[in-house]
Order: C-alpha cells, then sequence, then structure tokens
C-alpha cells in the first residue's frame, strides 16, 4: 500500500500562498504572536499532518524597478519574520508534528546552521528538519551585504562544502560521548568528541561541535530547490538515508530521511 505524506506549507508572516488571505474576514491577525503559530501546529497536528514546513525569504518583494510599497501598502509577503523562532513555538505546542524550515546556504556560516538544527532537533525530541536553499534573488544579496547574487554554480559549489561542513560537525560527537555520572564527576568521554579541522575553498571551520547528538543523530535533510544539479553531499552520502530512519523512534512518520521535494 502506498503512504502519502501530508506537508503543511507556511510562511512567517501575514498571509498564506495567497497573498490576500490576510484580508479574509475569518483570518487571524495576530501573525506575530506566538499562539498564532502554536495554533497552526495544532490544527496541523490534529489533521494527521507529518510536516510543517516553512519556506522563507531574506527580503521583501519589488516591483517596478525596485520598488517596495506595495507590498507593503498590500501586505504581499512583507513579513518575513525567522522561521526557525516561530518553529519552536510550534514545537512547544505539538507532540508529532514534523517541523522544517528553510535556511540558506549562501548567507550563514556552516558553525551557526548546524548548532542551531541541531539544538531545534533537542528541543523538539527529532522533529526537526532543514531545507537546504542557496537563495537566487537580488533583494536577498542586498540585504546580505552583495551587490548581486552569487552565479548559480557558485552558490551550488560553496553550497557543497557548507553541507560538509554542517554534515562534519553533527559527527563530531560519538553517540555514547555523554556519560553525566554525578558520583565519579566524569560528564563525557573525551576521546569521544573531536575537531572538525575542515579548511576549504569556501569554508574553515574547526570544532569541536558544542552540541551533543540527539538520539538519530542530526535532523533531516530536505531539498525543496528547482535546480537540476542538487547537491552532491547528499549523493554520497547517500547512507544518511539509512540512518536517518531511526528519526520517527517514537513520534509520528516523518517525512522521510533525506528527501526532495521538487
Amino acid at each position: 500500500m502506498r503512504q502519502m505524506a501530508l506537508i503543511g506549507f507556511l510562511q512567517a508572516q501575514n498571509c498564506s500562498n495567497f497573498a490576500a488571505s490576510w484580508r479574509h474576514p475569518d483570518s487571524r491577525t495576530d501573525f506575530m504572536s506566538p499562539d498564532f503559530y502554536r495554533h497552526i501546529g495544532k490544527v496541523l497536528e490534529a489533521g494527521k499532518f507529518h510536516l510543517a514546513f516553512f519556506d522563507d525569504r531574506l527580503g521583501m518583494p519589488e516591483f517596478h524597478g525596485g520598488r517596495f510599497t506595495e507590498a507593503v501598502e498590500n501586505g504581499i509577503r512583507c513579513v518575513k519574520m525567522d522561521p526557525v523562532a516561530c518553529m519552536m513555538a510550534m514545537g512547544m505546542a505539538t507532540e508529532r508534528l514534523g517541523l522544517g524550515s528553510t535556511y540558506s546556504t549562501t548567507y550563514y556560516e556552516p558553525f551557526h546552521v548546524a548548532r542551531m538544527f541541531a539544538t531545534l532537533d533537542l528541543m523538539t525530541n527529532g522533529r526537526a528538519a532543514w531545507n537546504i536553499v542557496t537563495s537566487l534573488n537580488d533583494t536577498e544579496a542586498h540585504n546580505m551585504g552583495r551587490e548581486s547574487v552569487i552565479e548559480h554554480d557558485a552558490r551550488y559549489d560553496r553550497a557543497d562544502e557548507f553541507l560538509e561542513v554542517v554534515l562534519g560537525h553533527w559527527d563530531t560527537w560519538a553517540d555514547d560521548a555523554l556519560i553525566v555520572d554525578k558520583a565519579s564527576g566524569r560528564f563525557a568521554d573525551g576521546s569521544k568528541v573531536h575537531r572538525l579541522d575542515h579548511k576549504g575553498a569556501n569554508f574553515s571551520s574547526r570544532g569541536p561541535f558544542t552540541v551533543p547528538r540527539s538520539n538519530q543523530g542530526h535532523p533531516v535533510l530536505i531539498q525543496a530547490g528547482q535546480s537540476g544539479r542538487g547537491f552532491s553531499p547528499i549523493r554520497r552520502r547517500s547512507k544518511l538515508a539509512a540512518t536517518s530512519t531511526r528519526i520517527s523512534r517514537r513520534n509520528a512518520p516523518r517525512p522521510g530521511a533525506i528527501r526532495r521535494a521538487c
């Protein structure tokens, strides 16, 4: 029997995919409150959804040569809060719902992303997922200190290395490194934690990583990109698909291991 994964497509903003949805008489206007996201999480979980998935963009829509006034005046996706912070509110209000967020490999550092999603995975008991994107809009580039978006292949070269660093940090703690023995005073086995010592074309990251491994090892990885190239670390490390099947150990059926959403 075939199974279908149900995913709620969300954005941390005032509207849904339909930009005018905020005008509906029954739509909530407290989109900047934690209760707004707690409510969405509870509804999705009650509806047996597997994953609440947040799309994201690091810039406001612009029209007619850089004008943003129309977006603000009409509420056209002009609000873009950090989805990970919104997901935490959802995570505290649910028990089985998977929580996935888009985060760019072009405008962040690997250690930061690795720590954030590893922590989210722990705080949600293994329900976190990272949607890996490279970002493709000049508005995002301008907000993040660049004149224009990085060329496609260069973005993906950077993303490949970015992902290698993140996965590397997640692997620097052994599964059984933590001891937490109060009687002996031994917190962890130092021989089971190591530095990454990565030095590459785009990144240098030493470690050791500061977040012990979750029960399943690492968050789920999602690629919801439009490029046919994909990310080579995901292809090379296909064994992760088998590893991450452990993610469903005590929660609802998860969206899978390493997925390509579109």
